[in-house]
């Protein structure tokens, strides 16, 4: 099946996901793989439409397209629809070429052991509430207008299952707390230091622990994740004398705003069967 096209938050950007196809395409990857805010957004009409939209492509180009849930995904809706829809490979199956990577999911590619963990903070968590009640007001008024109409508003902007609770994390290390090759998530772990962190703040750090906790326990050699929209790569230590190389992912054009950012760092290229670089096999990072 070739190579994994890994990319970062995508936000239901549809010109950037299909952008992000054909690069598959030309990478000769099979498969791609999207680390959360991929654009799960079923319960409102533009949602759908980019469901199908990007699933038309994937089938055009002779990939599948797979994602995980970030903090701006509707993930409950996900289990709702598509909770008894699953692949041989555990897969929730919301398109055809469109699948959905539960959290805490496992999977082998080509001899390469995976696991996703999906979930993060919204740092603009009152801004969306607030827009949410603006929108019951309004709706509020029309009604008392004679308009039978009741749009939903709560639950749209904001979802409250945005981050794993500890209980959710605990629970599934103790069903399968094995080593992996390679992790995705939509979080960062709290111990990397990017130069350019947008979610350096007090609420995020628990989840953050929570993918850190992830990180040592399954210890992979490869960890990929979104969320910061700034590409960087860093070794973390993980345990057993083992290192992590984590690699930060930028997101479509409209939501990554570092000076620096260029439409290549929102993805990466995973060859398969996934071999260590030296420096994750080491004690110690190699210098430089």
């Amino acid at each position: 099946m070739g190579n994994v096209l890994i990319v970062g938050d995508i936000h239901g950007n549809t010109a950037h996901a299909l952008q992000l196809i054909q690069v598959a395409a030309r990478q000769d990857c099979a498969r791609v793989f999207a680390v959360g805010d991929f654009g799960a957004w079923e319960h409102m009409h533009s949602g759908r439409r980019y469901f199908d939209v990007v699933n038309k492509a994937a089938k055009r180009a002779g990939v599948t397209v797979y994602f995980l849930d970030g903090n701006h995904d509707k993930s409950s809706l996900l289990h709702e629809l598509y909770g008894e829809r699953r692949d041989e490979e555990g897969f929730l199956v919301c398109r055809k070429f469109l699948r959905y990577a539960p959290r805490g999911h496992r999977w082998t590619w080509e001899g390469t052991t995976f696991a996703a963990f999906g979930g993060a903070r919204s740092t603009d968590k009152g801004w969306r509430l607030a827009r949410e009640a603006r929108k019951e007001e309004q709706a509020a008024r029309h009604r008392r207008y004679g308009s039978g109409r009741k749009p939903m508003t709560a639950g749209t902007l904001w979802f409250p299952e945005e981050e794993m609770t500890d209980d959710e994390l605990d629970e599934l290390l103790i069903a399968d707390a094995s080593p992996v090759d390679v992790l995705l998530s939509h979080d960062k772990p709290r111990a990397t230091e990017p130069k350019f962190n947008r979610k350096n703040k007090p609420e995020c750090f628990p989840n953050q622990d929570r993918i850190q906790k992830v990180v040592e326990t399954l210890r992979p050699g490869l960890h990929v994740h979104g969320h910061l929209h700034y590409r960087y790569t860093e070794m973390l230590p993980c345990g057993d004398g083992q290192w992590t190389r984590v690699e930060g992912l930028a997101a479509d054009p409209e939501a990554s705003q570092h000076p620096a950012y260029a439409s290549d760092h929102s993805w990466t290229v995973l060859a398969l069967p996934y071999v260590a670089e030296a420096g994750e096999l080491m004690s110690e990072p190699a210098a430089g």
